[in-house]
């Protein structure tokens, strides 16, 4: 459990600071006007709320209760508890590298619209590309363990 809760830290770590690099990159580095700060809200905004989003799932890892159910037998709607990370821990993993493979989506959307290609080199691109396969797997991982453990979640 506690293995791979820093493992999921440190995959959190890792993706704030690419996104706040690339923000911080994207602003000094993008034309001044009205289309700086569009581009400021449709690509550094979501990118901001899905870390912090990430984030306040590792700090508040307990039990929720929003997750309504409507009942077929009766006429009421059953609120059903649920855990945000399960118990062994297999989600911190998951979700930190969902957390990293979207804000490393989000940075090379930042770098296509500063019109400077990460792809222009063979082993920048081989290396973009073997990041993504191992993030995603880490995410599949992560998930089909949680389900194997706790598959009540």
């Amino acid at each position: 459990m506690e293995q791979r809760r820093i493992i999921g830290y440190i995959l959190l770590a890792v993706a704030a600071v690419i996104c706040l690099a690339s923000n911080v990159w994207f602003i000094v580095k993008m034309p001044a006007g009205g289309q700086k700060v569009e581009y400021l809200l449709l690509h550094a905004l979501p990118e901001v709320i899905v870390v912090a989003a990430i984030a306040y799932n590792f700090a508040h890892p307990g039990r929720m209760v929003s997750k309504a159910r409507i009942s077929l037998t009766k006429p009421h709607v059953k609120r059903k508890a649920y855990y945000n990370i399960d118990p062994d821990g297999y989600r911190f993993v998951s979700h930190g590298a969902t957390a990293l493979l979207i804000t490393m989506a989000f940075c090379l959307d930042a770098m296509q619209l500063l019109n400077q290609s990460p792809f222009n080199r063979i082993d920048a691109s081989a290396a973009i590309f073997v990041l993504v396969l191992l993030t995603m797997a880490a995410i599949i991982w992560g998930e089909v363990k949680a389900r194997i453990a706790n598959p009540d979640l």
